[in-house]
This record gives C-alpha cells, sequence and structure tokens, in this order.
C-alpha cells in the first residue's frame, strides 16, 4: 500500500479512537451526575402485632400498596399481607405436617 493511505488510515482510526474516548467519559459523567429527584421515599409505620418468639423471615413488595411477611415461630411457618394505604393485616396460616 501506498504512504499516503497508510497515513489517512492512521489517522482516520486515531480520530475514531479520540472520538470513543469522549463519549466514554460523557456518558460516565452523565451516569454519575444524574438527579435523583425522580426516586420517592415513603416513610412507613407498620405494626404487625407480632408475639415474642416469633421472626420475621422474608418480606417480599407484591404490589405498590401491598407488602408480604414470611414470620416463623417455634416450626410454624405464617404469612401477614400488610397493606399500606387501609393499614389492613390479612394473616395466611399453612400447616407444617
Amino acid at each position: 500500500m501506498s504512504q499516503k493511505i497508510l497515513k489517512f488510515i492512521v489517522i482516520f482510526l486515531g480520530i475514531l479512537i479520540v472520538i470513543c474516548f469522549l463519549a466514554l467519559v460523557y456518558g460516565l459523567y452523565i451516569k454519575t451526575t444524574k438527579k435523583q429527584s425522580n426516586l420517592e421515599t415513603n416513610l412507613i409505620e407498620y405494626n404487625l402485632n407480632l408475639e415474642k418468639g416469633h421472626k420475621i423471615t422474608d418480606i417480599d413488595m407484591i404490589d405498590n400498596n401491598r407488602i408480604l411477611f414470611t414470620i416463623k415461630s417455634n416450626d410454624k411457618v405464617y404469612a401477614l399481607i400488610y397493606d399500606i394505604e387501609t393499614s389492613n393485616i390479612t394473616k395466611i396460616d399453612t400447616s407444617n405436617e
């Protein structure tokens, strides 16, 4: 190949490297300075009225308004569904026989 073509390829690849590096730096800048104002923080206080010896083993979100608590006491496992909006508690018993 001629020397002009090689120079053109080297310069072209150098420009592409610089553009990619600038895009990478810009992407990191956008990711780290992104505003977190769209995140919603809700402080929810709830009382499950657990008896002594009962322990919460798992917490899962069913949907935006309901939370599932899995509770264990001795050898018995049961679940409570807590409704955030109405503060209702629904108990689900399971038998371990």
